[in-house]
């Protein structure tokens, strides 16, 4: 893949325990601070103990970024859904957006998305990873974003 141009990645993984707001909130407040350092945007979303996150950015700090999230004792199973370049940025006013899914009601989540009713266990998206890419973006345009 070029060293040029925007990059856009999607992952999951799962937490090591349970995330409190608290937890929460301090990856957020430091997640924030390093992406607007190093240009990168993106969304991050939690469930039942799983993350999914998309991360757009130039090609070498999002590579670090993404080599830092991966040695994070935070979370294990990190899973790569899907990487490719992009000419722009779906998320490009976010340092990084939040939303925790079990927080909304469960009839605002019915027929949002039918990937909402899985969590976000690799195996679930293995065979449809453009969809979180679409599901990311779903969020992206909805009122469901939910910080702590």
């Amino acid at each position: 893949m070029s060293e040029d141009g925007l990059l856009c990645l999607v992952y999951v993984s799962r937490a090591v325990v349970p995330m409190e707001d608290a937890d929460l909130l301090e990856l957020l407040r430091q997640s924030r601070a390093d992406n607007l350092r190093d240009d990168i945007t993106g969304l991050l979303l939690y469930r039942a103990g799983r993350f999914m996150q998309v991360l757009e950015g130039p090609h070498a700090p999002l590579h670090a970024l993404y080599g830092r999230i991966m040695r994070d004792r935070r979370h294990t199973d990190v899973t790569t859904l899907i990487k490719f370049r992009t000419d722009a940025r779906a998320f490009a006013d976010w340092s990084m957006g939040f939303a925790h899914v079990d927080r909304i009601p469960e009839e605002d989540r019915a027929g949002f998305s039918p990937f909402l009713d899985q969590d976000f266990d690799p195996a679930a998206w293995q065979d449809a990873p453009h969809q979180a890419v679409r599901l990311l973006k779903a969020f992206r345009e909805t009122d469901r974003l939910v910080d702590i």
